[in-house]
């Protein structure tokens, strides 16, 4: 029975590799990927505990559980609180045992009546990545969430929940194989264009501690330190948002002309959306300022690669596989995990540019259109570790953040994307 299992699990992970690519039309070939590790030994060594009297069950202390050879030892632990019984198994990370971790299962039982509430796995490492399974009659229904969104949801498996609760991971993959896109679901094995994002990432991480801050600063296509508005040298100068963002594509078009983008094409304003009752404010406020300087860099490299004019739709993410894309405002910035994951599964290697922007408080009246300011810029790097793990690393204004920090200061904002692909040479210009 051990040795079927393992051969099972070896073999979806075959099948996986070999059958994403068509799995999901618009994805492109997607990377092979791999199951999360095994508990389902410890599980099963503690059937008794799971299926035992409530109180029988709670009283369990914590085990350390060795598997069979090759597999790692499972943290188990029972957890009283809220009226239920959850019953915990963990595999190893580090020095830990993540909760949260990729293959732990987690196991909820009613205090009241001891019976079954539901299951809860993690495909990824991360609180938001998880499957939960719920008992329906003879059968199991199932729901799949990816970084805290419903990725699908009311699955109908043909098994009894009670004999998931100690079978390998793999029997719920093939029970549902036929509705459930597991090569989404599941994290890549990192590639040569992850581990080019996360060059970059060092790189700039390198140059931060010597950047310096300057509202509307900017290098010029010369190399000098300017005012963004004026174009007036600006002594030792600085970066603002926008020209920090174009000094790292300029790590990408300068190795390809020579010379930085030009700060004039990049104010063009290919976006202005004027009708009379907003004519004046974009002329005075300049509201997509961010927007036509996201594009103008996305633009400014595609044309020295190709000799080519990409028009907004060639340089836009207009994605709405996944979360609906509003034209000229993007996607609401608590989203923007959820959709980077999905980029960076079918284009690997790609860094983006976001606009974030909210509506004008100045240019808003009641009985008109809203008129909305894109008013700050980040520079997004999605990638996927050497552990396989998710990332996204942001940065703006010479300043790493985080998406939690975006999310903290811009929750109930958008914030519209460029791709910006990074093959070729990353060298950032110096600064004087």
């Amino acid at each position: 029975m051990r040795t079927l299992c393992w051969r099972r699990v070896a073999l979806l992970s075959a099948l996986l590799a070999g059958a994403a690519a068509g799995a999901s039309p618009g994805l492109g070939l997607l990377a092979p990927v791999t199951p999360p590790p095994e508990n389902w030994e410890a599980r099963e060594f503690l059937r008794d505990t799971i299926f035992a009297p409530i109180h029988d069950a709670a009283a369990r202390g914590r085990l350390m559980i060795p598997q069979s050879t090759g597999a790692a030892t499972v943290s188990f632990q029972p957890d009283a609180q809220s009226g239920a019984l959850f019953l915990v198994f963990a595999n190893p990370q580090g020095k830990g045992y993540p909760l949260d971790g990729a293959g732990t299962f987690i196991i909820k039982r009613s205090l009241k009546d001891g019976g079954f509430v539901q299951a809860k796995v993690f495909v990824q490492d991360g609180p938001g990545s998880y499957i939960r399974l719920f008992p329906k009659g003879d059968r199991t229904v199932m729901d799949i969430y990816l970084f805290g969104q419903p990725f699908q949801t009311g699955i109908a498996l043909p098994l009894a929940f009670d004999r998931l609760l100690t079978a390998p991971f793999s029997r719920i993959m093939d029970a549902s194989s036929s509705s459930v896109d597991w090569g989404l679901v599941l994290p890549p094995l990192p590639g040569a264009a992850d581990e080019r994002i996360s060059g970059m990432v060092k790189a700039l991480r390198a140059r931060l501690p010597g950047l310096r801050d300057m509202d509307d600063g900017a290098m010029d296509k010369d190399g000098r330190m300017v005012f963004i508005a004026t174009g007036a040298q600006a002594g030792k100068g600085g970066f603002n948002c926008s020209g920090f963002a174009k000094w790292v594509v300029d790590g990408l078009y300068a190795p390809l002309t020579g010379s930085t983008t030009d700060i004039e094409f990049l104010k063009s304003r290919t976006s202005m959306k004027a009708h009379a009752w907003s004519a004046r404010y974009e002329e005075e406020l300049d509201p997509y300022f961010g927007l036509d300087w996201s594009r103008g860099l996305a633009r400014s490299i595609a044309l020295a690669r190709t000799g080519v004019m990409p028009a907004d739709e060639d340089i836009d993410v207009r994605d709405d596989d996944r979360v609906p894309y509003i034209r000229d405002v993007g996607y609401p910035v608590p989203q923007l995990q959820y959709l980077l994951y999905f980029l960076a599964r079918r284009n690997p290697g790609v860094l983006y540019i976001g606009s974030v922007n909210a509506p004008s408080e100045q240019a808003s009246s009641e009985g008109t259109p809203t008129l909305r300011q894109h008013h700050h810029l980040v520079v997004l790097f999605p990638y996927f570790d050497a552990q396989g793990v998710f990332r996204v690393v942001v940065m703006e204004r010479n300043v790493e953040t985080s998406l939690d920090s975006l999310n903290r200061r811009y929750g109930k904002e958008f914030v519209h994307l460029v791709h910006v692909d990074t093959d070729g040479e990353f060298i950032l210009p110096k600064i004087d």
